[in-house]
């Protein structure tokens, strides 16, 4: 990454933090040259043990000075703070502003950024909180960024999982799909752990039983490079038990209910 040398994190949150995890086990980026910033010692202190060798802060306006991308990584409501606050010691020459948080575009960014005429390279960046085990799906859009700079970051989130580049109007849509996604996904898992539960077996019994069927059924998938509707018919013989289950898991909205939990993610 001839481009990325040094790279700070604003905010240690569960987002933030999950994105240093990944940087921090990319061998290829210097431990030395990742700085994440907190609000509290607590935070900084929980990085720190999680990721040694990093530095940590709790001064934003240092932090940013020398780094080639600053990643905003804070609530939505501290976005406008944090980048008025750290906007001065930024050079728009050499640095690239990139936000994961949700609902900001870059009109706004571009707005909250602004130094008179100066207009500032961005970055959107969606990632799922898998990032920290570099198993992230991460979209990416980008404003007024030079080709060598975004391909170098695409390049260091492919370290951390796939990279799918979409305009910014896809982004919502990236959110609800990967990054609200997860916890969806997760949302069917603890269902049928717990109607493991009511079947008879044990909670881990349950847990284990669950993941490695859904490990088994990505696997067929991605073995077979089909479509889920592909392997449920070779499993799913007219009047037998997976039929009949799968009947009463529509009749009670199953597949409309996980398209309205996407559709209200937008």
């Amino acid at each position: 990454m001839k481009t990325i040398r040094r790279i700070c994190i604003i905010g240690a949150g569960n987002m933030g933090g999950a994105i240093a995890g990944g940087i921090f086990s990319n061998p290829e980026f210097p431990r030395e040259n990742l700085i994440v910033t907190a609000r509290t010692q607590k935070s900084l202190d929980r990085i720190s043990a999680a990721c040694p060798g990093i530095s940590v802060s709790m001064d934003n306006v240092s932090a940013v000075k020398g780094a080639d991308l600053v990643i905003i990584a804070v609530k939505p409501w501290q976005t406008a703070d944090v980048i008025n606050g750290i906007k001065p010691a930024l050079d728009y020459g050499t640095c690239t502003v990139a936000s994961v948080v949700a609902g900001i575009g870059f009109e706004e960014l571009t707005e909250m950024a602004r130094k008179g005429d100066g207009l500032p390279p961005l970055m959107r960046i969606i990632p799922n909180t898998a990032i920290a085990l570099k198993q992230s799906t991460t979209f990416i859009a980008s404003c007024r960024v030079r080709d060598d700079v975004r391909d170098d970051v695409i390049g260091l989130f492919e370290q951390m999982g796939e990279v799918i580049t979409v305009p910014e109007s896809m982004m919502p849509a990236g959110m609800a799909l990967a990054s609200c996604g997860i916890a969806y996904a997760l949302k069917y898992i603890d269902a049928a752990i717990k109607g493991g539960e009511k079947l008879g077996f044990s909670a881990e019994e349950a847990r284990r039983t669950v993941m490695n069927t859904m490990k088994g059924a990505l696997s067929l998938m991605e073995t077979n490079g089909t479509m889920p509707q592909t392997e449920i018919d070779k499993v799913t013989t007219p009047g037998g038990y997976t039929f009949k289950g799968l009947a009463a898991m529509e009749e009670h909205g199953f597949s409309g209910a996980v398209l309205q939990g996407l559709v209200k993610s937008l």
